[in-house]
């Protein structure tokens, strides 16, 4: 089987397309963390790791260079000042639209030539094979809230 090798060159060059797309907004890999916050204005940087599964220090580069070049904010969070909740600025809810277009021109590429049903058991399977990862390395996959 080359599960592996296949879920790597889709991945690859997934990240490749959607990088030449996102470059003219300024955006890479953090596009992500930009998406999240359009979608939950008020989230804190700790829902982005029940989410994305990552480092708390990827986060906070990913949030602090998004804040930098303009497409969020933070604020104290009332009930504990150690926490920050993220909200979008007027330029990020902008650049949001673009990147959800963005990704459904990507999401129908991958899924070309898949029908209806292919497609909804695709993306179990592919969830279930994440969970299982999740699961081998520690990370608890019922912890997520919600899908993106």
């Amino acid at each position: 089987m080359d599960i592996i090798k296949w879920l790597g060159i889709t991945d690859r060059h997934k990240k490749m397309y959607l990088n030449k797309r996102l470059a003219p907004f300024g955006l890479s890999s953090q596009h992500l963390y930009l998406l999240k916050v359009c979608r939950n204005p008020g989230i804190t940087q700790d829902q982005f790791l029940e989410s994305f599964y990552l480092n708390p220090s990827n986060v906070t580069r990913a949030v602090l260079s998004l804040e930098q070049k303009g497409f969020l904010y933070r604020e104290s969070c009332e009930e504990d000042k150690r926490t920050c909740r993220l909200f979008p600025t007027e330029k990020g809810i902008e650049v949001c639209r673009n990147i959800e277009e963005v990704w459904a021109d990507t999401e129908n590429t991958l899924m070309e030539g898949f029908s209806q049903e292919e497609k909804e058991i695709f993306q179990r399977l592919l969830i279930k094979a994440g969970n299982n990862m999740l699961s081998k390395l520690g990370a608890d996959p019922n912890k997520r809230r919600r899908k993106r």
